[in-house]
């Protein structure tokens, strides 16, 4: 049953991800549904994303069920309103970012096409994100989509968390990069959105863990970096 559950959320994801993706690609001028990088970059990411949350789902239980959680928790849970409304913000950024990129492809030509080195560079880099993005959730099962009170909670110092404050958002930034080059949309990767909404979500989790966890500050000050580790 967990691997089914497990199937069904990886698929809630990566079927809205392909729409977004392979459907402007299809039907923009001079598109095609064929589009190599775009078929490629959709493929490993259902093969990765599909395969780790099957294996989280049976070996780490814990940290599976946190993440199921939607963008705006239970009343209990004491959910700041702001944060589900960036949450949600967020949502909107993704979906538009996803869009953008078959759009300058081939349509916009915002910017001069990559060498095929730095395509292949971005890549690698998108696969380096997601391999730190879900060791992030696999090392942490408070790993929760909101910013609320949770039974137990504590700092995690370990793993990926020894290096930086925040892999999971690291990994989110490299997937986005790479596979904006991957994908041949320089403009994508120019833009801010995505970096600055992550850091306005990393200031938010953070003011919201120095409050609710005492050893927070002090694991702030052994581990300074928030998304490059001893960088920034």
């Amino acid at each position: 049953m967990r691997a089914i559950r497990a199937l069904r959320s990886a698929l809630a994801f990566l079927i809205p991800t392909a729409v977004l993706l392979l459907l402007p690609a299809a039907l923009a001028p001079g598109g095609t549904w064929l589009w190599p990088q775009g078929l490629a970059f959709m493929g490993l990411l259902c093969v990765f994303v599909i395969g780790a949350r099957i294996a989280m789902a049976v070996y780490r239980p814990a940290s599976f069920e946190v993440r199921q959680g939607g963008f705006v928790a239970d009343k209990a849970k004491r959910q700041p309103l702001i944060d589900a409304i960036a949450l949600m913000s967020y949502l909107v950024l993704l979906a538009m970012w996803l869009v953008f990129i078959p759009l300058d492809v081939f349509v916009l030509h915002l910017l001069p096409p990559v060498a095929s080195w730095v395509s292949g560079l971005g890549l690698a880099t998108a696969i380096g994100g997601l391999f730190v993005t879900h060791a992030a959730v696999w090392q942490n099962q408070f790993a929760a989509p909101t910013i609320d009170e949770q039974a137990g909670q504590q700092v995690i110092d370990s793993g990926v968390y020894a290096l930086i404050r925040h892999p999971l958002y690291a990994g989110n930034l490299m997937l986005f990069a790479g596979g904006a080059l991957w994908l041949g949309s320089s403009a994508a990767l120019a833009t801010v959105t995505q970096l600055a909404a992550t850091l306005w979500r990393i200031r938010m989790a953070e003011a919201y863990l120095r409050k609710t966890l005492p050893d927070y500050a002090d694991y702030a000050r052994r581990v300074r970096g928030r998304l490059i580790p001893y960088v920034f």
